[in-house]
């Protein structure tokens, strides 16, 4: 045993061996607000630690630390919740910091913060990122493999945002989340998924079309809003064409159409068999079959309210794409906190070097049909209805759109929006025969302008404030030349500039009790000009402003140029009801210059729920309509885009006049809907030179159109998969009592019209298979021809029908990320429409030539058939 002097030793030497090393594990520290540099600076002086991290990481980073004695562990605990940052030792004097792994699993179930329901397809996206993901149709979702760190932005129509942070989340635990409605929202949808992903059912009993959202549909290879509108029970389009659109038996002319509150008086390309509108800049449409609010007024149909961006961009994005017809860019560019733009282009490319697609040639084929332009549309050989090639063809086509929009949010509460937008239709056709030249030109353009604020003042008042300027106009002239000298010249022309602005307040007393009112200003100037000179002018013509002689000397000369104003106020009552329910009661007052009187349009719309799974829906209105379209019989060699705008003279053309009621049940349990509405509509004000019976042209009549119909839809979701059965009886009786005592079917009787249609969703693949069914509109047929007189004797009217058309179209798409390190995507898309080629007759017309043999007069039916097949493809990339 050691001496006792030799243990004393031996136990004061390991005390002062350890008596560093405790000193160095607690040090005195505080600090007021200091930079996390200038702290970590302090401590290794103190401890002897050493940090590693990068500068960028502990930019702007603050730390607050009472002033005391604790330990190193302790002080970096605190660093680490003061940072959000991770402090980790590596040995007894190294300490790296870094961003927290925050890449596991995340999940949840998503709820009504008051009635404990779940909420189905919500949005959530990886803020400061363009991933979304959605929950299921139990509220649940799940989120692996994913950076969380700036939180997750959970959204739902009707409901305030939440951005849930990690914090939220419990290792492990998938908890309960819950949304609260806002009390300001008006269109809180109670169907999402009304057909697919991105198609919504809104409380007022509309459709809204999320471009961004929008899963696949049959035949299309990305959104288009017309397209897509057609799949919905109601909507359908005669002649295939997205300018066609008519919903419940009314026609395209009399649906409203506005893209950031400007008006629209044409929607397609390529003579209507595309949309105008650029999905990728457009944040969603909503559709009223019917039962809209007051504030729609000037159509008496339908309304498709298009917008574009609304947020100010959370990064600047951009993307590119090519598809069977266009090509087109975009990019919306973050310009501060506060401040967006967005700026895009599309245009056509087969003009370009000739670069003819299946996809372009097939659209051709339909569009150029009984025309002089007969071949495909990008072609330098033309044929003529006789198979004789025609050497020295020269035509050029092309299309075009472009769009730019300023988003500013000066306040949480205030939106200020600058739009603008261009379209162009462009056809030029020279024809070179011996010394003959025949040439002929159609321009369709469209332009808008319109300026918007929206904001709230406390949480009660909102208040908006708008102006929109659209300028249209249709130009078609054709010329016939011998030897240089003009024998003949047609020129049709028509212009539309209608501007306005309007204010609208409304106050929420409390939930479910709210008040609006509004004013509406708008002037409407209409220009028609329809000429024809065959008696020659020699030399050329000045310019293309005055292209044809004086009027007294054309052999005819029609010219109408009219304008109106119009003076609107209206108001509404918004009762919504603590179940989900909602009763609009409506009244919109206007003058027109061109009328006498004061016109009351009254608005009702009902939707009550009748149990948490039925909903009872009612509507009912009354509108009037100055502006619509005529249609012109001439017998142009181009019959594309006939129709013309006119004005109401009150004499020719009268005031349209409706009246329209519905009444139906909305199902929704766990996967099905069952959506029935069955409606009456009856329409006053149509004539003869407005709705072209083929054997009316030359007689003018005043009429009326009595519409009665059913919308049907029948759909299961189970999982990504859904299947959906629609189907529409609409029966469409005209009265000319002038041209026939009993009614007849209108010209746009689709008596029947059923789609059955699926999609399914897996991974990063999305397919679609849709067969659509319809019958065959009337016509009338012909009884007998004069073959000296050149006249054509015709049965009753709209006596007969063409056949039933059907078509099945398919789609799918493929979209992948083209770099693991960034956001930048990629999307191919395939689709067919009209899988089978079977093509039938839309629609027949006669024309009376000259039997240059005989002498005597020839009468030809010609047919416009139905598209083809139709193959299409995308490829597109966003940054």
């Amino acid at each position: 045993m050691l001496p006792k002097a030799i243990r004393f030793s031996l136990v004061l030497l390991l005390s002062l061996q350890f008596l560093p090393l405790k000193a160095q594990n607690s040090i005195e520290v505080g600090y007021e607000n200091l930079f996390l540099k200038e702290v970590l600076a302090d401590i290794e002086e103190k401890s002897g630690l050493s940090f590693s991290y990068s500068d960028e990481l502990i930019a702007n980073k603050r730390v607050t630390i009472k002033p005391s004695d604790l330990s190193l562990d302790s002080i970096l605990n605190i660093l680490a919740d003061d940072t959000g940052l991770l402090f980790e030792k590596i040995g007894d004097r190294q300490v790296i910091i870094s961003v927290p792994k925050t890449e596991t699993l995340v999940c949840g179930y998503l709820f009504d913060g008051l009635t404990k329901a779940p909420l189905p397809y919500a949005t959530l996206i990886l803020k400061g990122t363009a991933k979304g993901y959605t929950t299921d149709e139990n509220g649940y979702f799940a989120i692996d493999d994913e950076s969380t760190i700036n939180g997750i932005l959970v959204q739902y129509v009707g409901y305030a945002e939440r951005l849930l942070l990690p914090a939220d989340f419990t290792r492990n635990d998938c908890g309960n989340i819950l949304l609260y409605p806002q009390a300001e929202t008006l269109n809180e949808v109670i169907v999402r998924s009304y057909l697919i992903r991105g198609i919504d059912k809104n409380k007022d009993g509309s459709l809204t079309l999320s471009s961004e959202e929008q899963g696949i549909l049959p035949g299309l290879v990305e959104p288009d809003i017309f397209q897509s509108a057609q799949w919905v029970p109601g909507i359908t389009s005669i002649n295939e064409t997205v300018s066609d659109i008519q919903i419940r038996g009314g026609s395209a002319d009399q649906n409203l159409i506005l893209y950031d509150g400007i008006k629209m008086y044409n929607t397609g390309h390529f003579f209507g068999m595309l949309s105008i509108f650029n999905p990728n800049i457009t944040s969603n449409a909503t559709i009223f079959k019917g039962g809209a609010s007051p504030e729609y007024g000037d159509r008496i149909s339908g309304v498709i309210d298009i917008q574009g961006e609304t947020g100010v961009p959370e990064k600047t994005r951009a993307g590119l794409g090519i598809n069977g017809t266009q090509a087109d860019a975009f990019v919306k560019a973050r310009l501060g906190e506060s401040v967006g733009l967005v700026v895009s282009g599309r245009r056509s490319y087969a003009d370009v070097g000739d670069l003819g697609t299946p996809t372009f040639d097939a659209i051709s084929e339909k569009v150029f049909q009984n025309t002089i332009v007969v071949n495909e549309a990008s072609g330098q050989i033309i044929e003529d209805e006789d198979e004789e090639t025609l050497v020295g063809g020269e035509e050029t086509f092309f299309f075009y759109d472009t769009n730019i929009k300023l988003i500013i949010q000066p306040s949480e509460k205030d939106s200020i929006y600058l739009s603008g937008l261009l379209t162009n239709n462009d056809l030029n056709f020279r024809l070179q025969e011996d010394e003959n030249l025949t040439e002929d030109a159609l321009i369709t353009e469209n332009e808008g302008l319109s300026f918007e604020w929206i904001g709230e003042k406390g949480t009660n008042w909102h208040y908006s404030f708008g102006a929109y300027y659209s300028d249209y106009e249709s130009f078609y002239r054709t010329q016939f030349r011998e030897q240089q000298q003009i024998e003949e010249d047609n020129l049709r022309r028509n212009t539309v500039l209608d501007y306005g602005f309007n204010a609208e307040l409304a106050y929420d007393f409390s939930r479910q009790h709210a008040i609006k009112g509004g004013y509406q200003y708008s002037s409407n100037e209409v220009f028609y000009q329809l000429s024809r000179d065959e008696n020659g002018d020699d030399g050329e013509p000045e310019d293309d402003e005055d292209p044809l002689p004086s009027a007294d000397e054309r052999d005819f000369n029609e010219v109408s140029n009219r304008k109106n104003t119009t003076n609107t106020v209206y108001g509404a009552y918004v009762f919504r009801p603590q179940n989900k329910g909602l009763i609009s009661l409506g009244l919109r007052v206007s003058t027109f210059s061109l009328l006498d009187g004061w016109y009351f349009e009254p608005r009702l719309n009902v939707e009550y729920p009748l149990s948490k799974l039925l909903r009872l829906k009612l509507t009912g209105e009354k509108r009037y309509q100055t502006i619509s379209q005529l249609v012109e019989f001439d017998d142009t060699r181009l019959r594309l885009q006939s129709g013309i705008w006119t004005l109401t003279d009150d004499n020719e053309f009268p005031l349209l006049e409706s009246e329209q009621f519905s009444l139906g049940l909305l199902f929704d349990f766990k996967g099905w809907i069952l959506d029935v509405d069955g409606y009456v509509k009856k329409i006053d004000g149509l004539t003869t030179f407005t709705n072209g019976f083929t054997n009316a042209s030359e007689n003018y009549s005043q009429g009326t159109s009595d519409v009665f119909g059913l919308d049907f839809l029948l759909k299961k979701q189970l999982g990504n998969y859904r299947i959906w059965l629609g189907y529409t009886y609409n029966k469409v009786d005209y009265r000319f009592e002038e041209l026939q005592d009993a009614k007849f079917p209108g010209n746009n009787d689709i008596t029947n019209n059923l789609t059955f249609s699926n999609t399914y969703e897996a991974g990063n693949w999305r397919f679609s298979l849709g067969w659509n069914y319809r019958t065959g509109v009337p016509f009338t047929p012909v009884s007998g021809f004069n073959v000296v007189t050149g006249d054509i004797e015709f049965e009753t009217i709209n006596s007969g029908r063409l056949p039933d058309y059907h078509r099945l179209d398919a789609s799918l798409q493929y979209g992948f990320r083209l770099s693991s390190k960034n956001e930048s995507t990629g999307t191919i898309g395939l689709s067919l429409q009209n899988v089978y080629n079977r093509q039938v007759p839309l629609s027949v017309f006669y024309r009376v030539d000259e039997n240059p043999l005989t002498g005597l007069q020839d009468i030809d039916q010609l047919e416009q058939l139905s598209l083809g097949l139709t193959p299409n493809f995308l490829l597109r990339f966003n940054f």
